[in-house]
């Protein structure tokens, strides 16, 4: 048995058991909006389902590797005390999160189309990773 390996895996338990409480906001439920992110070698895109907003409503900050998303979804005429199942989500919300490398939010770009939001965000020319050149004399 390899002592160091308790070690490992517990740290791998404690990642897992992290990961299960940061998809439940406060109140309670998944996270919303569902967020997929990619990274790719120059930009950072996210897409967002947010089905019924008006993109009006829609509150986007980025600041370095940090993006914060929020606004309102309505409540539908349908959506009442008397409903039998509600599973959509309807009032204020807000997504804060870690982006995976700092990003130029001068250059970002937001696009709204059927109720999916893509965030552009080019990633920040300085923390590229860039080739280094061995000079010979």
């Amino acid at each position: 048995m390899n002592e160091f390996r308790i070690f490992e895996d517990l740290h791998k338990l404690q990642n897992q058991f992290s990961g299960f409480w940061d998809q439940f906001p406060a109140r309670g439920g998944s996270a919303y909006p569902a967020l997929n992110v990619h990274k790719g070698t120059d930009e950072v895109t996210i897409t967002a389902l947010i089905p019924g907003i008006d993109p009006e409503a829609l509150q986007i900050t980025v600041s370095g590797n940090r993006l914060d998303l929020s606004g309102e979804a309505p409540v539908n005429s349908y959506a009442t005390a008397n409903a039998n199942r509600v599973e959509r989500f309807h009032g204020k919300f807000r997504r804060a999160l870690e982006l995976p490398a700092e990003v130029d939010s001068e250059k970002a770009t937001a696009e709204f189309k059927n109720g999916v939001l893509i965030l552009s965000l080019p990633i920040r020319e300085s923390v590229k990773p860039r080739k280094i050149q061995i000079q010979t004399k």
